[in-house]
């Protein structure tokens, strides 16, 4: 959805929302020399519109230096992380002392995923960064005993291939190797360049990707404005056997109003 804050000459922006994602992203944001305030106007146009499609929250990647920051604060939106960009344009040459090869994953792989994944990613990040963006299947790296060590997140498009790895903090396996790997197992990249982010909450893996050929990008702050909440409720029943006694019944979610904002 494009959204134009103040006619033709205003600043202009995208956001987007899989069908398969409770989370919309916004794509970009053409705003030459508009003023704050219009800037806020237009990003919570498409906060709005987002919520008419029913997604719960929207989010955004921006470095903290960028003329939009100050907009994006203003709009509501929140950091709940950071990131950096690393940026693989050629081959990536074969380390002669690693083994072992990333696959793509399969539904007897997801269990052992959800397993690392919950141990990675804290709780409070955990709705708004998903196991997998279910754009494609993904990669997934085991050892040698046949424990899972590492899964990947794919979203492939035109211009590049965006990767989100997720890599056990005690691994064995050398993790400069294991990432170099995962750039080389990846499929029909034609001559596309990569993109693997580096999350906060795995400050391994920026270092990791320090140690190999790829363009180090700026630190990006992550962002995330709410349009849904948890609302508690009275239960009606009770399942004292299965509840164990701490019963903490919730809606799931809760519109802040009709209208989605």
């Amino acid at each position: 959805m494009f959204v134009d804050a103040a006619g033709a000459r205003g600043p202009v922006g995208q956001v987007h929302q899989s069908s398969q994602l409770s989370s919309a992203q916004i794509q970009f944001i053409l705003a030459g020399d508009a003023p704050l305030g219009d800037l806020t106007v237009l990003l919570e146009g498409l906060c709005k519109g987002a919520g008419h499609w029913g997604a719960k929250q929207v989010i955004a990647e921006l470095a903290p230096e960028s003329p939009l920051y100050p907009a994006i604060r203003q709009a509501g939106f929140q950091v709940f992380g950071k990131q950096r960009l690393y940026r693989f344009q050629g081959e990536v040459n074969s380390a002669a002392s690693f083994e072992g090869h990333w696959r793509i994953w399969n539904s007897d792989d997801i269990p052992a995923m959800r397993v690392l994944y919950r141990a990675l990613v804290p709780p409070l990040i955990q709705p708004v960064e998903p196991l997998t963006r279910l754009e494609m299947l993904g990669l997934v790296f085991y050892d040698e005993q046949d424990e899972l060590q590492a899964f990947a997140d794919l979203v492939y498009g035109p211009m590049g291939i965006w990767v989100l790895p997720f890599i056990h903090t005690q691994s064995t396996v050398e993790f400069s190797g294991m990432l170099a790997q995962m750039v080389r197992d990846l499929s029909d990249r034609n001559r596309r360049p990569v993109y693997v982010a580096a999350r906060s909450y795995q400050p391994w893996v920026e270092t990791a990707l320090d140690a190999l050929p790829a363009e180090r990008g700026p630190e990006e702050a992550l962002l995330v404005k709410y349009l849904a909440y948890r609302q508690p409720v009275s239960a009606e029943l009770s399942f004292g056997a299965l509840e164990n006694g701490a019963a903490n019944p919730h809606l799931p979610v809760a519109p802040f109003s009709s209208d989605g904002q």
